[in-house]
């Protein structure tokens, strides 16, 4: 059976459409002092690690050895993280104040075991459920599952690669768009490899080289654009 971003089709595409739908729905909440509290307490704490990035950043602009292109990749990687985790959490404190609840859009992507499985359901997932919906279910529908996913990676690449065309030119827009074309493919060949069944520490090992190897393709053109 073939799976799709770690989710099977063996339910119908409108089961799948309301089950992606779920992800983004905003409801009616009670306004939570203690909750807002907490939230801001974690926008505090990622502002002082995304700060750090930035202050490695800014000493690893030129590195002059592997020592410090590492560093540089690292702080790249924990400013990203952070990013994603103050915005998160400020539209969310937003939405609570304003007595709504906003979706989770990141669920321990660290946890993850595969790859699929990092993408579909851990992170970033108000896009990812769009790109289910809206993407893979239709070209799975009417050609077949492993294009499904290839062209939901490929659209993703192509939203974030055109920012850098505009800013940058085609060569960092084609290196951002390729970082997710190879994901695209890493999950197909999870899929056949049955990566889900193997043990777990070997499983997260394998998603995080997939992760973090052609990373530099994501990071270096979003670190230029900035200055760092």
């Amino acid at each position: 059976m073939i799976l799709i971003v770690g989710v099977e089709l063996t339910t119908t595409a409108v089961e799948h459409n309301v089950r992606n739908r779920e992800r983004w729905r905003i409801r009616r909440t009670q306004i939570d002092p203690v909750q807002i509290f907490q939230k801001l307490l974690l926008i505090l704490l990622h502002g002082i690690i995304g700060w750090t990035s930035l202050i490695v950043l800014f000493h690893t602009v030129h590195p002059k050895n592997l020592a410090a292109e590492l560093l540089r990749f690292g702080g790249g990687v924990v400013l990203l993280y952070s990013a994603a985790a103050i915005i998160a959490e400020v539209v969310s404190v937003l939405f609570l104040g304003a007595g709504y609840s906003f979706p989770c859009p990141h669920r321990t992507p660290i946890a993850a075991r595969t790859v699929g499985e990092f993408w579909n359901r851990r992170w970033n997932i108000l896009v990812s459920a769009w790109l289910h919906t809206y993407i893979l279910l239709p070209v799975a529908r009417r050609r077949d599952a492993s294009l499904g996913i290839f062209c939901a990676f490929l659209v993703s690449g192509l939203f974030h690669g055109w920012p850098f065309l505009l800013g940058l030119g085609i060569w960092p827009a084609l290196t951002m768009t390729a970082f997710f074309v190879i994901q695209g493919f890493a999950v197909l060949a999870e899929n056949r490899l049955r990566i889900h069944t193997w043990p777990v520490p070997i499983a997260r090992l394998w998603t995080w080289i997939i992760l973090l190897a052609p990373s530099p393709l994501f990071f270096d053109p979003g670190l230029c654009l900035f200055g760092l």
